[in-house]
């Protein structure tokens, strides 16, 4: 991983540790398991309490920033000479003391530059071979303690590990022939697989699209994914879908969990393709819940019984109460207002209920 994936792949972790999915003893153990190596071949992680920045300087791990990042590294950094400042008596000199000053500067700089090209002739010629560098065990590498400083950040997100009798379906969109939707050649919208993510691109203002695995999931779900929006109004909204089904007429029934970045959340019914709006309690803290911008959001649509229920980012936002639909197949879902609206979709989840 580079910087960027490693630092997505740090948010991820943390926030799965903010929610209980992972213990301190793991989220510290798969830290230290992401060490990066740059361009001129020096090492770095992040550390595991402050998600900073460290690099390696051969001996141990110091606090820096990473060329990459815009920084300079400190190991590297051209020292600054100090400045040469004469008292005022001393900066007027007579016309003859500058000439031998001028020749006595001279005669040190050309003598200055005989002695290191010869120097450098010298050590060039008798240099040693240099040893080869073996890098420190991941279990070594923990940086020093500091505390937690972390902020959400835009991007996909690593893949987590969960227990696998927890999951029932789960796709990071990094193999393009896992079961979802190629579409590239409509005009009004087109759902692909893209840059390891599921991208959903609308053309035309007042369009939605749709897209599915293709499962069947006969009961209950708890269903997840990160979700970044690129581009388009900020009314906009995008989600998860359960109990999907088809109808004989080629119509569909499901449930559409939605979320839009002006912070509103809802739940919505879909019979035979008409929406209507499903909500039992109105949204509260919305806009403190829902990232904006092109952050990602973690979704979570709880399918359970009669009960209904939006997550954001580890949150409860809103509940509906609704049994007419059981069954069928998850997927996900964006309704475009104005068009130009790209959503980009991440480790897509599906839980046993209860988790």
């Amino acid at each position: 991983m580079d910087f960027k994936q490693t630092r997505q792949a740090y948010v991820r972790l943390k926030d799965q540790l903010e929610q209980g999915r992972v213990t301190a003893e793991e989220f510290e153990a798969r830290v230290n398991e992401m060490v990066v190596t740059d361009s001129a071949g020096v090492l770095w992680q992040m550390g595991v309490k402050t998600g900073k920045w460290y690099r390696y300087d051969g001996q141990g791990w110091v606090e820096d920033t990473p060329r990459e990042y815009g920084g300079i590294n400190a190991a590297f950094a051209p020292p600054i000479a100090p400045q040469n400042v004469q008292s005022s008596q001393n900066q007027e000199q007579s016309p003859g003391k500058k000439w031998v000053g001028g020749l006595l500067i001279g005669g040190i700089l050309a003598a200055c530059c005989v002695i290191v090209v010869i120097g450098g002739w010298f050590i060039w010629s008798y240099r040693p071979s240099p040893a080869p560098f073996t890098p420190p065990a991941a279990s070594s590498l923990t940086p020093p303690s500091i505390p937690l400083a972390l902020t959400p950040e835009t991007g996909n997100t690593a893949f987590p590990a969960f227990p696998p009798d927890l999951v029932q379906f789960q796709d990071d969109f990094s193999n393009p022939g896992s079961g979802w939707d190629d579409i590239r050649v409509r005009d009004d919208f087109n759902t692909y697989y893209f840059e390891d993510a599921y991208l959903f691109v609308i053309l035309k203002a007042a369009t939605s699209a749709e897209a599915n695995p293709y499962k069947d999931f006969p009961g209950d779900v708890q269903v997840e994914v990160d979700a970044r929006k690129t581009s388009g109004s900020k009314y906009d909204e995008y989600g998860l879908l359960c109990h999907y089904i088809k109808n004989s007429d080629g119509t569909h029934n499901y449930y559409f969990f939605a979320i839009a970045i002006d912070g509103l959340g809802v739940i919505y019914k879909i019979d035979h393709d008409e929406k209507s709006l499903i909500i039992t309690d109105p949204p509260k803290n919305r806009s403190d819940v829902i990232r904006t911008g092109d952050q990602v959001n973690r979704i979570r649509a709880d399918c359970v019984g009669d009960t209904l229920t939006l997550y954001v980012n580890g949150q409860s936002l809103i509940n509906a109460v609704d049994s007419s639909l059981t069954g069928g197949d998850v997927g996900l879902r964006v309704d475009s207002e104005t068009g130009e609206t790209e959503i980009r979709f991440d480790n897509f989840i599906v839980f046993k209920p209860g988790y």
